[in-house]
C-alpha cells in the first residue's frame, strides 16, 4: 500500500492519497501534450483551492507507470537539462496525478527548495501510515495460514525477534544485488541514460529456478521463510528510506521533492526528499520498480515448482494458470519498462517510506493467492479456466492498447501513428480524447487493471466462497480505491472545464464500466 499524505498550503486540512499497488508498469499515467493542447479525462489543474483528499490502492506497476524526471543526485549537466525539460512537458500531462505539474522541477537558482508547515499536525498522519501498512500486511499472512484464509482474530506477536530471519533477510538482500549487478552486465536500449534490461533480467531470473532444481537445491525455502521474506522486505524499506532520506542532504535542490522537503524528519522520511536518486549509476526508483515485478514473477514460479516436484510432478491446472497470469503481468511491465519514466510516481512522487515500501511488499499480495491455492489445490473445470483466460486477455488488450497509446502521445505528441485520435475541445483550446477505448469510458487503463486482478483470484473461487475471504482483499480494495478516484477526478474536472466536462460527460458516459459506472 503506497499512501501519500498532503496538507494543503495556508489550511490545515489533511489529505490522505491511498496508492497500492497496481504498478505493472508498476501503472501509467498520461504525459503532457502541451504544444498540442491534448489531454485525458482524468487531467486536473494544479489550483490551491482543489481538494487533495485522493485515496487510490493500486499496484505499483500502475502507480509507477509514466514519468520522466531524471535529475541525478550525480548530476551530468548534459544529461540533467536534457531530462529536467522533457520531465517538464510530460509531467504537465500526467493523468495518475491528479494535480498537473505537482511536482514541476525548479529552476536552479542556488536556493534551497521552500519548506512549509514543517512541524505542521502531518507527521502524525506519517507515523499512523508507516505503522499502519505493514501492520495490515502482517496481518493478512498472520490470517492467511495454509490453507485457511478466513476473517479470525489474528495472533499478533508483539516480539520484533519473531519477525526477523537471518537467512530470510540474506535472501532478499542478495536478490536486490543481483538485479543491481545486471542493471551493468544486460544489455538494453538506452532510454534518459539508463539500460532497459529489466525484462532481460526477468527472463535470467526465471531460468535460475530450473538450475536450481538441478543441483538440488531446495525451493522450499520459499514456502518455509514466505513470512520472514515479506517481513524482511519491511525492514528492508524501512533501512532503504532512511539511507535515501540521509543522503539526500547532498542531493541538488531541483531535485527535491515538494511534499518531502518540509524540514519535518518524519514526514520527510515518509515522503522522501529526493525525486529520483542515483547510487552507482542506477536509477533507484527504477531498481525498485523491477524489483517488484521480477520478485512477483520469481515467487510465483518457485513455489509452483515446488508443489509440482512434491506431489510427484503432478500438476493441478488451476494452480498453474493463476500463478501464470501474475507472471505475465510482471512480463509485460518489464517488456514496456520504458513506460515508467512517464509514471505519477516517477514523475512527482519522492524516494521515501511510501513509495519503497508498497514497491517491495506488492509481490506478497497476489501471491497471497498462490499459496492459498497450492495449500488447497482446487479443483476447476477446463471451461472456467478457459473463461478466466479470455478475461484475463481482455483486461490485457484494453489496459495495454490504452496506454501505449497515452504514453507514445506523452512521447511524441505529433506522433503521426495517433493522428486518427478523435479530440473534444474543453475551455481554452484544451483537448479530450474521446476516441478508442477512450471514447467507451473514462478511464480504459482502470477497467483492464480490474479486469487483470479479478481474474487472478477467479481460479480460487471455489474453494474460496464466503468464508475464506482474504485473497479478495486485492481486487476488491483496488476496485474501491479506483471508484472513489473516479468520483474525485468528476468532481475536480467539472470545476475545472465547467459546461465543457458536462458536454465531454454527454459524450462519453462511463467512468470504467459501460452502462454500469
Amino acid at each position: 500500500v503506497n499512501v501519500e499524505i498532503e496538507q494543503p498550503s495556508q489550511s490545515s486540512e489533511i489529505t490522505k492519497s491511498v496508492s497500492v499497488s497496481s504498478q505493472k508498469s508498476g501503472r501509467i499515467s498520461k504525459s503532457s501534450a502541451k504544444n498540442e493542447n491534448i489531454e485525458f479525462s482524468d487531467d486536473a489543474e494544479n489550483t490551491e483551492e482543489e481538494e487533495a483528499d485522493s485515496t487510490e490502492v493500486l499496484s505499483p506497476r500502475r502507480s509507477s507507470r509514466i514519468s520522466t524526471r531524471v535529475s541525478n543526485s550525480t548530476n551530468i549537466s548534459n544529461k540533467s537539462s536534457k531530462v529536467t525539460n522533457n520531465s517538464v512537458r510530460l509531467d504537465e500531462y500526467s493523468e495518475d496525478e491528479l494535480e498537473e505539474s505537482k511536482a514541476e522541477i525548479q529552476p536552479d537558482t542556488g536556493i534551497p527548495v521552500k519548506k512549509s508547515g514543517s512541524w505542521s499536525f502531518e507527521w502524525v498522519w506519517a507515523i499512523l501510515f508507516m505503522f499502519l501498512c505493514p501492520a495490515i500486511l502482517i496481518t493478512l499472512h498472520t490470517i492467511c495460514t495454509g490453507n485457511v484464509c478466513n476473517l479470525s482474530m489474528p495472533r499478533i506477536s508483539t516480539n520484533p525477534v519473531d519477525y526477523f530471519d537471518k537467512e530470510a533477510m540474506m535472501m532478499v538482500v542478495g536478490f536486490a544485488t543481483v538485479l543491481r549487478i545486471c542493471e551493468f552486465l544486460c544489455l538494453g536500449a538506452n532510454v534518459e541514460g539508463y539500460r532497459m534490461n529489466g525484462f532481460q533480467t526477468l527472463i535470467l531470473s526465471l531460468l535460475a529456478v530450473p538450475v536450481m532444481v538441478t543441483h538440488d537445491i531446495p525451493l522450499n525455502l520459499v514456502f518455509l521463510k514466505y513470512f520472514h521474506l515479506m517481513s524482511s522486505c519491511i525492514i528492508l524499506s524501512f533501512l532503504q528510506s532512511l539511507a535515501s532520506y540521509i543522503l539526500s542532504r547532498w542531493a541538488s535542490p531541483d531535485n527535491l521533492s515538494t511534499k518531502g522537503n518540509t524540514g519535518n524528519p518524519i514526514v520527510d522520511l515518509y515522503h522522501g526528499r529526493e525525486l529520483n536518486p542515483t547510487f552507482l549509476g542506477c536509477n533507484m526508483k527504477l531498481q525498485t520498480f523491477r524489483f517488484s515485478m521480477i520478485c512477483l514473477a520469481l515467487l510465483n514460479v518457485t513455489m509452483v515448482t515446488d508443489s509440482v516436484l512434491s506431489n510427484g510432478g503432478k500438476v493441478n491446472p488451476a494452480v498453474v494458470i493463476a500463478a501464470t497470469l501474475q507472471v505475465l503481468y510482471a512480463m509485460d511491465a518489464m517488456f514496456f519498462e520504458e513506460y515508467y519514466f512517464y509514471s505519477h510516481d516517477y514523475l512527482n512522487s519522492g524516494y521515501g517510506w511510501s513509495m519503497i515500501s508498497s514497491y517491495l511488499t506488492f509481490p506478497f499480495l497476489p501471491t497471497l493467492i498462490t499459496r492459498y491455492m497450492i495449500y488447497r489445490s482446487p479443483h476447476v473445470e477446463w471451461y472456467y479456466l478457459a473463461l478466466i483466460g479470455c478475461l484475463n486477455l481482455l483486461g490485457y488488450i484494453i489496459y495495454r492498447s490504452s496506454e501505449n497509446q497515452r504514453c507514445e502521445l506523452a512521447k511524441n505528441p505529433n506522433n503521426p501513428n495517433l493522428t486518427h485520435l478523435e479530440t473534444f475541445e474543453t475551455i481554452a483550446n484544451r483537448k479530450l480524447i474521446v476516441s478508442g477505448w477512450w471514447g467507451m469510458v473514462r478511464h480504459p487503463n482502470y477497467l483492464g487493471e480490474l479486469l487483470i486482478q479479478w481474474s487472478w483470484v477467479l481460479p480460487a473461487v471455489s474453494t474460496l466462497g464466503l468464508t475464506d475471504l482474504v485473497p479478495y482483499y486485492l481486487p476488491v480494495v483496488t476496485t474501491l480505491m479506483l471508484v472513489i478516484r473516479c468520483i474525485q477526478i468528476n468532481r475536480r474536472n467539472k470545476r475545472k472545464y465547467g459546461s465543457a466536462w458536462d458536454d465531454y460527460c454527454g459524450k462519453v458516459k462511463a467512468n470504467i464500466i459501460p452502462l454500469v459506472f
